[in-house]
């Protein structure tokens, strides 16, 4: 006759499963926040830029800082001296500085997790659940790691000249590292968030609980994937229209060359270029959400966080639809236009398509099972896991 293993034999191995895999995935993500820092310091991202001045095939954390000593080449009069194309340079720098730094922050940090990772005995405040804390902790940390990758790359391509007017060449490229960094980071986005996603909480007390996650990842996987390819579209086709680095340089002719006080500056001019700027920043929370681990979060579609899509979505797309509607008003150009701009009417039309598909896109309500309703001799004669909110 077959054994029936007891339940603390039983528990031991559901939590030692989970905690093998909170383990595997923190590790992973480890991997992956070093790896984004090891391609972005060592291999060009962009050609083009004064980050790469020196050659495509140097490695940037070698050349960044060259603007700078430039500068303190000619002394302290270069600075009472700058000009809008050397400042422009030096806040490309700051930025690409700012990115190595966050990614070797969040690399010490989830080093520093480790210890946390790697526990297999209970504490009395946390539980068993001191592996799957220290795996989202990592999580975080590769998700900024990734997040700093696209959007301070991306500014960077701006401020370096972005995209070439008509009937000329482009200046600033995407090299195949940056193919081989969005792949990194994206693939082990979804492995991760995916596998992630089924570390289940233990909740302690009189008994010990697993509180098992109510729905699959599936729809969560592909709300992601959708919000993912939301971002890059609107991203994109309000690139072909930006205006907002031409007209930050355009300020600082006035004010730094040609010394004229603020007050004497057209800032009506400048409001298409503001209200980009207010678009870019909802863009840059949608990509936060997009390269997060949130859409795989334990407790679903109310889980924290779960809403900054929805909403920031909506607003993008406001914000572009007035972005259209300036022009047409006469503000910010010689003279008004009947003409829709056709490039931020798609990125317009994909933020509200987004917003719409991520209300729609939901796992559909389940029926909550009682405790009273489970059948416990079912459960242990089986020896795993066959029904949700089971008391283990």
């Amino acid at each position: 006759m077959k054994r029936i293993p007891s339940k603390a034999t039983l528990l031991k191995k559901r939590v030692r499963k989970i905690q093998n895999r909170a383990k595997f995935v923190g590790f992973l993500y480890l991997i992956g926040t070093i790896a984004l820092l090891a391609i972005t310091a060592c291999m060009p991202i962009l050609t083009g830029t004064c980050i790469t001045a020196a050659g495509a095939t140097d490695m940037p954390v070698l050349t960044f800082y060259q603007p700078i000593l430039d500068l303190f080449a000619g002394g302290a009069e270069a600075f009472n001296s700058l000009t809008a194309a050397q400042i422009t340079k030096l806040i490309v720098v700051v930025l690409f500085g700012a990115m190595l730094l966050t990614m070797a922050i969040n690399v010490l940090r989830s080093i520093g997790k480790l210890g946390w990772l790697f526990k297999r005995r209970a504490s009395y405040s946390n539980g068993f659940n001191r592996n799957m804390y220290a795996m989202d902790d990592m999580a975080d940390r590769f998700s900024n790691s990734l997040y700093a990758l696209v959007m301070i790359n991306l500014f960077i391509y701006l401020f370096s000249g972005g995209l070439p007017a008509e009937g000329q060449e482009a200046t600033v490229q995407l090299t195949t590292n940056a193919y081989i960094a969005l792949g990194v980071g994206f693939g082990l986005h979804f492995i991760c968030g995916l596998i992630g996603g089924t570390v289940t909480l233990f909740s302690t007390g009189d008994r010990v609980e697993e509180e098992v996650r109510e729905n699959g990842l599936f729809v969560f996987f592909v709300r992601n994937l959708i919000q993912i390819a939301a971002v890059a579209a609107i991203g994109y086709f309000l690139l072909q229209e930006s205006v907002l680095v031409a007209k930050i340089q355009e300020v600082l002719v006035l004010v730094i060359e040609e010394q004229k006080p603020l007050a004497e500056i057209d800032w009506m001019s400048a409001l298409p270029a503001g209200l980009e700027l207010l678009a870019w920043i909802f863009v840059a929370v949608l990509v936060g959400h997009a390269v997060a681990d949130t859409e795989f979060n334990r407790d679903g579609v109310v889980g924290s966080g779960m809403r900054n899509f929805t909403i920031f979505s909506f607003l993008a797309a406001v914000a572009l639809a007035a972005g259209i509607a300036l022009p047409m008003l006469g503000i910010g150009v010689a003279e008004a236009t009947t003409e829709l701009n056709q490039n931020l009417l798609i990125a317009a039309a994909v933020a509200l398509v987004a917003f719409l598909l991520d209300c729609i896109i939901r796992p559909r309500a389940r029926d909550d099972m009682g405790y009273d309703d489970v059948d416990m001799d079912a459960y242990f004669q089986g020896g795993e896991q066959k029904y949700n909110n089971t008391i283990i």
